[in-house]
């Protein structure tokens, strides 16, 4: 049994301002009884976060703040948490309070059971619109088969993890993040809970339509080289049926038939073209993938923080402040 443990609660925010002060409360509340900090991550947001949060963090001892240079991502502010992080476990948890805090003692207590890593599953909201539901379902089935990896429907960043899982996460040099496919791949000792999500408190979704797509695409591509193994089968497929369609036309002009019209030839080949250009498409993913990373820029760019000292291999030395 794990005890005088700390608790490390990492908190990405982009344009959160309002939800801030409930937020910090109600992990307050659930954690009282425990040692814990709070890492809020203001992912250069446009409005007063930064504000609420220094405010908060110059009352409270315990709220941690990571200032980016500018917005990153997600997934890089949950990163930042972790590496900046001094917990024996961690939460990554939404600041829009959709995920309730008072989920994570139901977490610690799978925890103390053994288990490395705990991930919340949102229970299925009926009043979720039809599209959001049916595109979530065919992601997440269509991610397990393309990657070999078996993707959690309903799962989200809203996880327990111990400190070793932390430790393997921070060594992860890819900058294409999907956190969750790392998770998956990491293995060690998982488990799952349930919960039911609550309605956004203030404000409105950051993730539009948009950074949807770019996550599942992550997803797909950052997980697995299958894309191109298929791209390649299709090929194969094509090419087979291309040399079987022109043994045909051989036949047919040794004996004489006229071939008539030009329908079948230019629908064949505008489709083999169409095939070409996805198979191009997903090559040109991987390419893009692979200049990205050998550019080996950071995950993101400190600007401020009061977690001391500074992680330089993680900070722009430029936007480090004198004193420090």
């Amino acid at each position: 049994m794990r005890n005088n443990f700390l608790i490390s609660i990492i908190v990405p925010c982009y344009n959160e301002a309002d939800n801030i002060f409930p937020l910090v409360a109600r992990i307050q509340s659930v954690l009282s009884a425990y040692r814990y900090e709070i890492i809020l991550v203001n992912d250069g947001s446009t409005d007063a976060t930064l504000q609420n949060i220094t405010l908060i963090a110059q009352e409270n001892s315990a709220v941690k703040y990571i200032h980016f240079s500018r917005n990153f991502g997600h997934q890089a502010a949950i990163k930042a948490g972790i590496d900046h992080a001094h917990g024996d476990c961690m939460v990554t948890i939404d600041a829009d309070l959709q995920h309730p805090p008072e989920t994570i003692l139901t977490m610690l207590n799978e925890w103390q059971k053994g288990f490395n890593i705990v991930t919340a599953i949102r229970k299925e909201n009926q009043k979720l619109p039809l599209f959001k539901k049916l595109t979530s379902k065919g992601f997440y089935w269509f991610l397990s088969f393309i990657s070999d990896q078996k993707g959690i429907p309903q799962g989200a960043d809203f996880r327990l993890f111990d400190k070793k899982i932390a430790e393997v996460i921070k060594k992860m040099p890819e900058k294409n993040l999907y956190l969750r496919g790392l998770f998956s791949w990491i293995g060690f000792s998982q488990t799952t809970i349930h919960y039911k999500e609550e309605e956004r408190a203030f404000g409105t979704t950051k993730y539009t339509r948009k950074k949807m797509f770019q996550l599942a695409s992550n997803g797909i591509t950052s997980s697995s080289v299958k894309p191109l193994r298929i791209a390649l089968n299709m090929g194969v497929f094509f090419a087979f049926l291309a040399f079987a369609y022109g043994i045909y036309a051989l036949i047919v002009l040794f004996l004489g038939l006229a071939i008539s019209g030009w329908t079948s030839t230019i629908a064949t080949i505008v489709f083999l073209a169409g095939i070409q250009l996805i198979v191009l498409g997903v090559m040109g993913e991987y390419l893009g993938k692979l200049y990205i990373e050998n550019k080996q820029r950071p995950h993101y760019l400190i600007a401020d923080s009061n977690i001391l000292p500074y992680n330089n291999e993680f900070t722009n030395p430029k936007l480090e402040r004198s004193e420090l």
